[in-house]
């Protein structure tokens, strides 16, 4: 199940757990899909894992869990 607009991300943040929601707009525990790390996320799968250059730096990413925006959250 690849990462679209609207899914429920869970992922592995420079070790820290995130819960985000990919977006087009901005809102709250979101990532909108032009960032650095939304549009790396798009695509992906679980279990992937990549770096992400932000600018805070290069930020290693590994997805946890994904749930289609229409699903349950977490």
């Amino acid at each position: 199940m690849s990462i679209k607009v609207g899914d429920l991300v869970k992922i592995d943040h420079n070790d820290e757990i995130m819960e985000l929601q990919l977006q087009e707009e901005s809102g709250k525990d979101c990532v909108m899909v032009d960032s650095p790390v939304g549009q790396a996320l798009i695509g992906r799968d679980i279990g992937d894992r990549f770096s992400v250059s932000t600018p805070n730096g290069v930020t290693p990413i590994k997805i946890l869990e994904v749930n289609t925006g229409d699903a349950l959250p977490f």
